[in-house]
């Protein structure tokens, strides 16, 4: 009514100014063109231009208020740098469905209940896909890898990479690489003591995490722990999955940054750096004798460049590159968020850092030769809690949309349409009161325990057992078909990682250390450092002495 009246009023004003002269063209030009908006501002009071109405949604509360022709565009834009505590106190006002639109994206219907992400991830899995916008935002840096692909491509993808991962992998690893890597990162620690310096965790663990997967699913050897400059490989990828991010809130992304000086020149000298690793992982796989590859094990680039269709046919460099993009983001960036944001839970959270260094103790009696691929699925359920409770409030990927192939109806009743997306976020569902119960926001590792029923035996956790939950309640690791193929893989890297560090360090915040905040990411980085004091740990089974410089 408020926009009628406004209209009507210009338009007399208008009228009363021009009737004593006759009218230009470019009068008659804007005219209309007032005209125009104007109408469509009644058509669209508080949605995206173009977007359905949807009065079942707002009959239930569920719309999210929004501006003429932009929906929740403003809203989004101005929360860029804190969407995900914007989309959580949007549920928090209308509930556990929500109804946001946005210019040329459209509408997209957001939920916060594990039976809805069932229905999506689960029961009607083959109407949610990821979608042409998606693919449009992420083809330039992930190409047509498993992250951005939908059915046969993403089937051949997963089936492909799923021989990889195995139990005897596992094993192995355990014996092996994972506490290799940890070994060359006590060394960057111990630098940092003998300095006396306080170390950027989040940093090394990026290092860490990608040195590891590099060497371990396409041999290269980034050997970034041992660099002290900057990480020309890491820099690019984190700017690149930055830019990602950034483009959700961007409906004129493309324009945008061609127009920010540098940014697209920036952008393009990233990708360049990440399909240069690329050429060197899959050249130097090629240029292999028959002999060099007997004597290494078989990783998961082999299983990509030798396979073949049914025609006989190779994938190619730039197929391949893009297999090397999209799973190097799986291997580097999520392992190294989630030890990073553990690191600081156990520093803030000193009651379950003294619980979780006591089951360490306990179990593993002081000794690296315990660290096996057994004890740590079955005797360490506070270590493996306080891992899940970590995911739980800092899922690596914390949010995901899809996009509706035909209508659909979810289980509550909420009616999707053809082209419309479904969007959710993990870091939302972790902190749902009524899915998590009151203390959802808090870091308590116990809730992922229940009392064991057997008497206790020496050595063995007095904490109780490890209870799993739901992945359509725990969904860190997505869920249904898509379930993630590395979650085992990167809970055993965790583990082994934390059990060693504590083993031998202690690990407090530097004095007056922020809150951390979120970096806008695909993934979940810290926006800034995560610095902490090391010290070495007395130990009281002394059996690291001799590592001691």
């Amino acid at each position: 009514m408020t926009m009628l009246l406004m209209w009507i009023g210009l338009k007399r004003l208008l009228e009363k100014q021009m009737s004593k002269r006759r009218r230009s063209p470019f009068e008659y030009v804007v005219l209309a063109t007032l005209g125009i908006v104007v109408s469509a501002m009644l058509k669209y009071p508080n949605r995206a231009f173009l977007t359905r109405a949807r009065p079942d949604l707002k009959a239930l509360g569920r719309d999210a208020p929004g501006y003429p022709l932009l929906g929740n565009l403003p809203d989004i834009f101005k929360r860029r740098e804190d969407m995900l505590q914007m989309l959580h106190e949007t549920f928090l006002d209308h509930g556990d469905v929500i109804s946001i639109t946005l210019p040329i994206f459209g509408r997209a219907i957001v939920i916060n209940r594990p039976e809805l992400m069932e229905h999506i991830l689960k029961t009607n899995f083959e109407n949610y896909v990821k979608g042409p916008i998606f693919r449009s935002q992420l083809t330039d840096i992930l190409g047509c890898g498993i992250f951005v692909s939908d059915g046969p491509e993403w089937r051949f993808h997963r089936k492909t990479a799923s021989n990889i991962f195995t139990t005897k992998l596992y094993r192995n690893l355990v014996q092996g690489a994972f506490k290799a890597g940890v070994h060359e990162f006590s060394q960057v620690l111990d630098a940092h003591i003998q300095a006396k310096k306080p170390v950027d965790l989040q940093a090394q663990f990026l290092k860490l995490t990608m040195d590891a997967f590099g060497k371990l699913t396409f041999g290269i050897e980034f050997q970034s722990l041992a660099g002290q400059g900057p990480n020309e490989f890491g820099d690019a990828f984190d700017f690149l999955t930055s830019a990602a991010d950034a483009r959700i809130s961007n409906p004129c992304w493309p324009i945008t940054d061609r127009l920010i000086p540098g940014r697209w020149k920036k952008h393009w000298g990233c990708i360049h750096t990440l399909d240069r690793y690329a050429a060197m992982a899959v050249a130097g796989r090629r240029a292999e004798t028959p002999e060099e590859r007997m004597k290494r094990p078989r990783d998961l680039l082999d299983h990509f460049i030798n396979y073949k269709d049914e025609n006989g046919t190779m994938l190619t460099d730039q197929e391949l590159r893009d297999v090397f993009v999209n799973f190097m983001i799986a291997g580097r960036d999520t392992t190294a968020q989630g030890l990073t944001w553990q690191f600081y839970s156990l520093m803030a959270n000193p009651r379950v850092m003294k619980t979780m260094v006591q089951e360490i103790d306990i179990v593993l009696q002081g000794s690296e030769e315990n660290i096996t691929y057994e004890v740590l699925m079955n005797e360490l359920p506070y270590v493996k809690a306080v891992l899940h409770e970590t995911l739980r409030l800092h899922p690596p990927v914390p949010k995901n949309v899809k996009q509706a192939v035909n209508d659909d109806v979810l289980p509550d009743g909420t009616r999707i349409y053809k082209g419309e997306y479904i969007g959710y976020s993990n870091w939302c569902l972790g902190r749902n009161k009524s899915v998590w119960g009151v203390d959802a926001e808090q870091f308590v590792p116990e809730r992922w325990l229940t009392p064991r029923e057997e008497q206790q035996v020496q050595g063995t956790s007095p904490f109780g057992k490890f209870k799993a939950e739901s992945q359509f309640k725990f969904v860190s690791f997505n869920a249904g078909p898509r379930l993630c193929l590395g979650q085992t893989f990167a809970l055993l890297e965790s583990m082994v990682t934390t059990c060693i560090l504590l083993q031998r360090y202690e690990f407090k915040l530097v004095p007056y250390h922020p809150v951390p905040t979120v970096k806008g990411s695909v993934t979940l980085p810290m926006k800034k450092p995560l610095m902490a004091i090391v010290t070495k740990r007395p130990n009281s089974y002394g059996v690291f002495a001799e590592r001691e410089p």
